[in-house]
């Protein structure tokens, strides 16, 4: 194994992609170290980008993407800033709840924070905030959009664990939004020590047309979480449904793109769709490799050695994925990891949704964290403002995902309350 992992660094640290580090780790051990045909590499690679739980994928990307270029983003603002009104760092409250609306809809962490941060960073820097805290909080709240539904990494874990989609969406939702608020409170602290300016004395009257000019865009993501949480659509149906909202709003409604439009939009949501499946097929070989050459007892007497507590194994496993989020994409270390994690979650009796909702908080940190932590970059592009600029803020915004992280892990009725609830329904 010790090939496998060390073939992969050498290959990261020389600059390689991670898809393709991933990949081509696998088939230097397969030729290396074993006798099976270099053939499994490619079929096991089709097999993992061969799942009808990813057909989804496409579809919340697009309806993403229609939302950015139809002019939704600059809308679900407008309101957001009216309903703030006069709260110290109100600007950053905005961010917050923006991206709160905006994960209901596309489910990615890139899309909410790159559509956000080039709307929102510049409108802080006017009012004075500092280019490290603008920076901070854009990228930690955009850490949201995959925690409520209709998440990609959900997504992506129902396809290695087979849990079910539909229950990670609801079971995501409370803890999202506990994430907010707690995200809003720091927001609130750090704007009053700074002296960052309130927000904009806003009247019923502003309120209420902030409210007509973005209902159309406000019912997008009440359309889909109701769709799922009622039971009405499935994830994959409620995808379609986004796109199909998305583009009646778009062309019909605001006017904000034409059909031209469309060619482009769907060129770069192919783009992105393609970018995660070749990542999640290479990871797909990677971790077959990994299940082959590991006994599933031999992972399971491991960590027993370490602990035969539940409550230290959330600690060990937690610990573990926040180091690999450090260097490695999401959604690889959730289909590596996912399959080698199972026999033990079911030793310790640990509900598969749940475990999904804490595996997601702790990738989410990942996210933020050098040096590969891509919502840094993207935040840093989107408002120009260097990396270790954006570091210096964003430290109580990782206390604010690990508090929440912890919290669903020692307290699992946090979120899977409201599973529990439509369950008793």
């Amino acid at each position: 194994m010790a090939l496998l992992i060390i073939s992969m660094l050498i290959l990261l640290v020389l600059g390689v992609r991670i898809a393709y580090a991933i990949g081509i780790s696998a088939l230097i051990y397969i030729t290396f170290k074993t006798d099976v045909s270099v053939m499994v590499v490619a079929q096991q690679i089709t097999a993992g980008a061969d799942s009808i739980i990813m057909v989804a994928l496409p579809f919340f990307l697009l309806a993403g993407e229609l939302m950015n270029a139809g002019g939704i983003t600059d809308r679900l603002v407008r309101f957001a800033m009216s309903m703030i009104g006069r709260v110290s760092g109100g600007l950053s409250f905005v961010v917050v709840v923006t991206n709160i609306i905006m994960a209901a809809v596309s489910g990615a962490a890139i899309a909410s924070g790159a559509a956000v941060g080039s709307v929102m960073i510049p409108a802080m820097e006017k009012e004075k905030y500092s280019k490290s805290f603008a920076g901070a909080v854009n990228a930690a709240a955009a850490t949201i959009g995959p925690v409520i539904p209709p998440s990609i990494g959900l997504i992506i874990y129902a396809s290695v664990s087979n849990a079910s989609v539909g229950k990670l969406f609801i079971a995501g939702t409370v803890p999202g939004i506990l994430l907010g608020l707690l995200m809003m409170v720091v927001c609130y602290i750090i704007s009053k020590k700074r002296g960052y300016p309130k927000g904009e004395k806003r009247n019923t009257k502003e309120l209420a047309i902030s409210f007509k000019e973005g209902v159309w865009s406000l019912l997008m993501p009440v359309i889909i979480i109701g769709g799922i949480m009622s039971g009405i659509v499935t994830a994959t149906e409620a995808g379609v449904l986004a796109v199909a909202y998305g583009l009646f709003i778009s062309l019909f409604v605001y006017k904000s793109i034409t059909w031209k439009d469309l060619p482009r939009i769907l060129a770069k949501t192919a783009k992105n769709t393609a970018i995660i499946m070749v990542i999640i097929a290479s990871a797909s070989a990677f971790g077959w490799v990994i299940s082959r050459e590991v006994e599933p007892q031999v992972f399971i007497d491991g960590f027993l050695a370490i602990t035969d507590q539940r409550w230290l194994f959330m600690i060990v496993v937690l610990a573990l994925i926040l180091v690999l989020g450090m260097v490695m994409e999401g959604g690889s270390i959730m289909i590596i990891l996912t399959p080698l994690l199972l026999p033990i979650l079911n030793n310790f009796g640990i509900d598969l949704v749940h475990f999904g909702i804490i595996f997601q908080l702790a990738i989410m940190v990942g996210l933020i964290t050098p040096p590969v932590g891509i919502l840094l970059f993207v935040i840093a592009g989107a408002g120009n403002i260097p990396v270790k600029e954006i570091l210096k803020d964003i430290w109580p915004f990782y206390i604010v995902i690990l508090t929440v992280m912890f919290l669903c892990a020692y307290i699992p009725e946090i979120p899977l309350w409201l599973l529990n609830f439509y369950g008793g329904k």
